[in-house]
């Protein structure tokens, strides 16, 4: 599989135009949780091309967003957004010791070394600092979206290659902190451009699909047998999880 630092590159268009956002009430979970105030500072790793990062200076607080990709960099620095962005790596963030309230992350630390990370992480947090991590993860119990995972398993060979969120990164996490969890219903009612451009942004749709046509055939007839107006609701669960970076 592609190198996790790289391999965003070809989707940095699409991922900055199609990528779906992330509930407000996530967002006032971990304000209480790690009780942030206007004068917070947070670090947003693998910030990609900083859906995360607005959301999280929309709020107030002092946002620096860090990730290995300058294609996706490029793509958040063009958004007005009161954050700030630097290259590095979750694992060697370049960002000074002890400086941030909250360190983060949206859809990216199924990429990351656990153990490195979290070392890294406890190093640029202050002293009662916490760690977040959070995915948007499809609504399996939806028909809708257990047809959707089954067209990207027919066609992705790098789909199932994948890290997991809920298999792989979150049962990590537990073995080495303690994790206070929470769930969130996120909901994008799309068109059907807006649909094949979620589709077209995920990572493994860029680099293992040998059967383009296939595929968008497959969105295209999914899309007509399940949108209603004109929009189809493509559901998720936004997983959170969070921890005390020391303690």
């Amino acid at each position: 599989m592609k190198d996790p630092r790289k391999r965003f590159t070809a989707v940095a268009d699409a991922y900055d135009r199609y990528r779906p956002s992330y509930p407000a009430s996530l967002f006032d979970w971990l304000q209480g949780l790690a009780g942030l105030t206007g004068g917070a500072r947070v670090a947003d790793i693998g910030c990609g091309t900083g859906i995360s990062t607005r959301l999280f200076a929309a709020r107030g607080w002092t946002t620096v967003g860090v990730d290995p990709n300058e294609a996706m960099l490029a793509r958040a620095r063009a958004h007005a957004g009161g954050a700030e962005y630097r290259r590095g790596e979750a694992a060697a963030t370049g960002l000074p010791d002890g400086a941030f309230d909250l360190v983060a992350a949206a859809q990216a630390f199924h990429w990351f070394p656990v153990a490195e990370t979290l070392a890294e992480w406890r190093r640029i947090g202050k002293a009662a600092a916490w760690g977040a991590a959070f995915w948007n993860l499809r609504d399996s119990s939806t028909e809708t979206m257990r047809e959707y995972e089954a067209i990207l398993t027919r066609f992705c060979t790098e789909y199932q290659e994948r890290p997991r969120a809920r298999q792989d990164t979150i049962p990590a996490l537990r073995e080495r902190v303690a994790l206070r969890e929470a769930e969130f219903p996120n909901v994008d009612l799309l068109s059907l451009p807006e649909f094949l451009g979620r589709a077209a942004s995920a990572s493994y749709v860029a680099h293992g699909v040998a059967d383009r046509a296939g595929l968008e055939a497959a969105l295209r007839a999914l899309f007509d047998t399940r949108a209603e107006r004109g929009r189809l609701a493509f559901r998720y669960r936004t997983v959170a999880a969070a921890w005390r970076l020391r303690g």
